[in-house]
């Protein structure tokens, strides 16, 4: 098991990244997001829904989701986030750069790193 402080900024840094990957295979509300995010991660991922909407709200701000508001029931409205085509974009770009970075550090951590220190 992580430590909650290594796990609460590992989520802050992917955030984006796992919210636009669950975007990308259906539109979904804040909560639908939460959800799956902790099942398809088998509880690896978990964020609270208040640390979301920032983040939900900063991709929309930048144009990569949208949202649409959907009467459920009477009364009820939920706030359906779709991805964007710039979102899929943006994704595929993230995915990138997040690879390179794993990538590099499992190369130091695994000693596998080409060339050593000093040559």
């Amino acid at each position: 098991m992580l430590d909650q402080n290594v796990t609460v900024n590992y989520q802050r840094g992917v955030a984006s990244l796992v919210l636009l990957s669950l975007l990308k295979q259906s539109d979904m509300y804040g909560y639908q997001l939460v959800q799956e995010m902790e099942r398809q991660s088998s509880g690896a991922l978990c964020m609270q829904e208040g640390a979301l909407y920032p983040v939900l709200y900063k991709l929309e701000d930048g144009g990569y989701v949208s949202s649409k508001k959907v009467l459920v029931g009477k009364r009820m409205t939920r706030v359906y986030y779709h991805l964007e085509p710039s979102g899929q974009t943006y994704l595929t770009q993230l995915i990138r750069d997040y690879t390179a970075v794993v990538n590099g550090v499992f190369q130091i951590v695994e000693g596998k790193a080409h060339g050593k220190a000093g040559e």
